[in-house]
């Protein structure tokens, strides 16, 4: 922002400029960050300017809207953007649905009168690792065009959705029946207290990865339809 620039403005438009500058200064931001803000902000003022359209008009009273920057910081720092990456989004939900499986394995057998069987360790590994895929390719291409604040301009055909949906359910629920029929010696049954505490610890290592690298859940659908 240069004297110059300065100058070009109306008197109403450097006394908006003035008393932004005092509320960046307030609110603790730094002359470059400043600069940066006005230098980026001017030429739209000085544009409208030229039809009559004052930088108040445009941006509203200038405290607030120098304000609202730091706000919109404040905002961000408190609520970082998740993480989507596709390896870490795959492993979060794998874990997920492994852990669930294994517990539910375990309580299910420790409880029952009826002797029953519980998933078999292949079949426990290729479902958490499948389903994790699964999970992803419908967040990929479904979920994410109806959280907020996306754009849903390349959001998929309905129908495009639902056939993505089932054959991602499709292939998840493939696996899971042929790795049942696997002999116990390639897919060994663990016992109901190792499979809880297998269980157990899966969860706790989904729950702290995605808590230390703040990944988005690809396995808990979208936000808003």
């Amino acid at each position: 922002m240069s004297q110059i620039d300065l100058q070009k403005l109306t008197k109403k438009n450097q006394e908006f400029i003035h008393i932004a500058t005092q509320q960046f200064l307030k609110d603790g931001k730094t002359d470059a960050e400043i600069k940066a803000v006005f230098e980026e902000v001017i030429p739209k003022i000085l544009e409208e300017q030229a039809k009559g359209t004052t930088a108040r008009s445009l941006y509203g009273a200038p405290t607030h809207w120098a304000h609202s920057f730091t706000i919109k910081e404040q905002y961000e720092k408190e609520h970082p953007k998740e993480n989507d990456d596709p390896k870490l989004m795959i492993m979060d939900s794998a874990l997920f649905i492994t852990s669930l499986f294994a517990l539910v394995s375990a309580l299910t057998t420790f409880f029952s009168t009826d002797q029953a069987i519980g998933y078999g360790l292949i079949t426990l590994l290729l479902v958490g690792l499948v389903g994790g895929v699964a999970f992803y390719l419908m967040y990929y291409f479904v979920y994410q065009y109806y959280g907020p604040d996306t754009d849903r301009s390349q959001r998929p055909p309905f129908w495009k959705s639902i056939l993505v949906i089932l054959a991602a359910m499709l292939l998840w629920l493939a696996v899971f029946f042929a790795t049942s029929f696997l002999p116990a010696a390639l897919n060994p049954i663990l016992a109901p207290l190792p499979l809880a505490v297998l269980g157990a610890a899966l969860l706790a290592l989904r729950f702290y990865l995605k808590k230390r690298f703040n990944i988005r859940s690809a396995s808990a659908g979208p936000s808003r339809y």
